[in-house]
């Protein structure tokens, strides 16, 4: 969490380096071999962290009021010169080598410069790798585990996730989710390249403001512009829509899609009826040309080809036809975006924090489409609401050749929760309850079929049958979609995380058992990715 009291972390700055000095960290070399070589170093700070340049010695210090392995971090320099950093006045000691030790909070300022001081703490676009998987934490804690579960692996991080849904409901800002993010990385000591997404975002100035911030991608939600009822229409009330086209455009699509033909590295080849090219450009015309709006917006900011573009089109109820997926992809490379990844609607239902609703074969057989279209035209398949897909997760893997993007977020929350259940029974119940509550007023913000009487009565369970709850569908949805009012209660948020803190490394070691699965399933093997 963000740090906003400076007062308590200079108390904390203070008890930890009476602590260091009586261990002897400080030794007058002042190298990072001699930290490394202190037998307290791992009680001290976390190892993974520390780093030297020409100039400086940087450490995240574990500052433990709390019990267990949890408790506040701090950030501690050893250098001539602070370099942009802010410390507390007091905590900046000369030591015999000639070094200073500042003591400063995980501040924004202070992330700031530590993005510049070690670049690989800061994000950067991941065009180019064939798997991406985005991450998103929505409560700030959860990047060590992230990292510790895709370290390793064939893939690539996007670590900071967030829409401006999501921002509203915790409450949080995009500072301090890249913030998070990187001191994640900085803990960690991860070198590899990883990504942060302004997920979802619907306007200009909100896709200006993240790419202005530092995050290097872009989810563009065009879903308020694409027009559904088109594609319900009778064929003779369409053709009348369509004539109201302008007639320049109407003369340039049927010159360019009715005669194409498509022809796929699967053997299947996608082409245009009049009629499916008169509902694909009546359904999602006005979404190409938003697309367009939000992708000049983020060039404008940023520089052509200086982050990653994702195009969204999955927030919708109906399925995106072959036609529909050619159309959007030929009309964005004549418009000049360049498109990193592109999200369809699939078969089925992708609801969140559930496994696949619908059938398999239906999803497996539409989206091998997909993915040779994406392969076509040069980019990457996305799959939204990707958490506790397992169903299809091997064909996404396999169908794909390995290319692909993965977005997960709400599983990452219900794992903070079970961990609640499993360690804090007493709490949960009073989570539990608070979900209930405002569970109809969640569902305004998420499409679920949840059915609250498949959610047994917590009266009627122990305090050992509650973890259990976290494999009944209705109940993940319950826990799922009232992440936003268990956390504006400011009394419920304290103790939710206080309580989180206590087990941080049980939720740590929580996510690798559980995003690894995701992991494993979608064929993501082992390889170097630093």
């Amino acid at each position: 969490m963000p740090v906003k009291e400076t007062n308590s972390f200079s108390a904390q700055a203070e008890r930890w380096t009476a602590k260091a000095q009586k261990k002897s960290l400080f030794t007058p070399g002042g190298s990072a071999k001699d930290f490394l070589k202190t037998p307290a170093v791992e009680s001290l700070m976390y190892s993974s962290s520390v780093r030297e340049t020409p100039d400086a010695i940087y450490a995240l210090l574990k500052a433990q009021d709390r019990p267990r392995k949890g408790g506040l971090s701090l950030l501690g320099i050893l250098a001539r010169q602070e370099r942009g950093f802010q410390g507390f006045s007091g905590w900046k000691k000369t030591l015999a080598s000639g070094l200073r030790l500042l003591i400063g909070p995980l501040s924004h300022e202070n992330a700031q410069a530590m993005r510049r001081a070690l670049p690989f703490t800061a994000p950067s676009p991941l065009a180019g790798k064939a798997v991406t998987v985005g991450l998103g934490d929505r409560l700030g804690v959860a990047g060590a585990g992230h990292i510790r579960t895709i370290r390793g692996r064939e893939a690539y991080p996007v670590l900071a996730q967030q829409s401006v849904r999501e921002l509203n409901l915790t409450g949080r800002s995009y500072e301090e989710v890249l913030d998070a993010s990187t001191w994640a990385v900085f803990q960690e000591g991860y070198e590899g390249p990883w990504g942060a997404d302004g997920d979802h975002l619907k306007t200009e100035e909100w896709v200006r403001t993240a790419l202005r911030i530092g995050f290097t991608m872009i989810t563009a939600d065009v879903s308020d512009y694409i027009r559904a009822q088109h594609l319900l229409k009778p064929e003779a009330e369409l053709a009348g829509d369509y004539t109201r086209l302008d007639e320049s455009y109407r003369r340039r699509i049927e010159a360019e899609y009715l005669p194409l033909r498509i022809e796929l590295d699967t053997g299947e080849a996608v082409a245009f009826t009049r009629e499916a090219l008169m509902r694909t450009a009546l359904t999602y015309r006005e979404a190409i040309e938003h697309a367009l709006r939000l992708y000049q917006a983020g060039a404008a900011e940023k520089g052509e080809g200086a982050f990653d573009f994702e195009l969204s089109v999955d927030e919708t109820a109906t399925p995106t036809t072959p036609q529909a997926h050619a159309f959007i992809a030929g009309e964005t490379l004549k418009l000049g975006m360049r498109v990193t990844s592109l999200a369809p609607r699939f078969v089925g239902e992708f609801q969140k924090g559930i496994d696949y609703i619908g059938d398999p074969k239906a999803f497996e057989s539409t989206f091998r489409t997909h993915a040779a279209l994406a392969r076509h035209f040069g980019y990457k398949v996305s799959v939204h609401s990707g958490s506790d897909k397992f169903t299809v997760f091997p064909a996404v893997g396999r169908l794909t050749g390995g290319r692909f993007h993965i977005k997960t977020a709400g599983t990452n929350w219900l794992e903070a929760m079970k961990v609640i259940a499993r360690t804090q029974p007493g709490l949960y119940r009073r989570l539990h309850a608070k979900a209930l509550a405002s569970f109809a007023k969640a569902t305004q913000y998420y499409h679920v079929t949840t059915n609250l009487g498949n959610v047994p009565a917590l009266a009627g369970l122990k305090d050992a049958q509650l973890p259990a709850l976290f494999a009944n569908p209705d109940a993940r949805q319950l826990v799922h979609i009232t992440y936003g009012e268990i956390l504006s209660d400011p009394g419920l948020k304290a103790e939710f995380f206080a309580a989180l803190q206590d087990h941080i490394e049980e939720y740590w070691r929580a996510l690798q058992e559980h995003i690894g699965r995701h992991l494993d399933l979608l064929g993501i093997k082992g390889g170097a990715n630093e």
